[in-house]
């Protein structure tokens, strides 16, 4: 990837906490946090795109990629997110980036020589989560994403590990309760997503971050949905 002049607009809807960015170079330029309560991200999504741009004199003609947090997270969130995106790339012809929320949290909380478990709150008493071991400057995936009861979760835990993620904040206690000897718990600043540092964990894979066309965009949901479970009948 050419980190010259590169300019990339990185948005994330995957939970009620989104947020919009512009990185260039491994800088952010600017961010927008979007504290969703009542309303969609579909209400603000592409309004703080624009403002975002604008305070930065730029245009979307600036840009040579879209990053995306394509999930886990909220099913609404995400549909609303990576829709602005398929949108905005079919538009200009950009490339997309698309990259996991639990993989974000785990750059944002920066390098560890610990494994790093990331714990998204996925409801229902269930965590979204994965194991990531930093490799040349960024997290790299061990094994694979899932969604599970956090005491389930625990009972896996072999070695002692750097907890992060709103997942691993809510079920602090738990986790002190049961395997404190083992589990190092992040300060919390970094425990959602964030447009930006998604941006910055894209510029950090340089070359092997993948891209794909705005009808190859998919949301990595990692649960089923309430419909989905309805048809299986569980």
């Amino acid at each position: 990837m050419d980190r010259i002049q590169q300019l990339f607009l990185c948005i994330d809807s995957s939970t009620p906490a989104g947020s919009v960015a512009l990185v260039r170079e491994g800088s952010v330029i600017a961010e927008h946090l979007l504290q969703v309560k009542k309303r969609s991200h579909s209400d603000y999504l592409m309004k703080y795109v624009h403002e975002l741009l604008e305070e930065a004199d730029m245009s979307l003609s600036d840009l040579i990629g879209l990053v995306v947090v394509n999930g886990p997270g909220s099913f609404t969130g995400l549909r609303v997110g990576l829709a602005t995106v398929q949108g905005i790339s079919q538009a200009l012809s950009l490339p997309i980036y698309p990259v996991s929320s639990l993989q974000v949290i785990a750059y944002a909380n920066g390098p560890s020589d610990l494994p790093v478990v990331a714990l998204i709150d996925a409801r229902k008493q269930e965590v979204y989560t994965a194991c990531y071991e930093w490799t040349k400057g960024i997290p790299v995936l061990q094994g694979a994403e899932q969604v599970i009861a956090p005491k389930e979760l625990l009972k896996s835990i072999r070695q002692r590990s750097y907890f992060v993620g709103n997942g691993a904040t809510l079920y602090r206690a738990l986790i002190d309760e049961t395997i404190s000897d083992q589990a190092l718990l992040s300060t919390a600043v970094n425990d959602v997503p964030r447009a930006s540092a998604a941006g910055l964990l894209i510029t950090a894979m340089g070359d092997s971050a993948v891209t794909v066309e705005a009808r190859s965009l998919q949301p990595s949901y990692v649960r089923l949905s309430d419909a989905e479970l309805q048809k299986k009948g569980l």
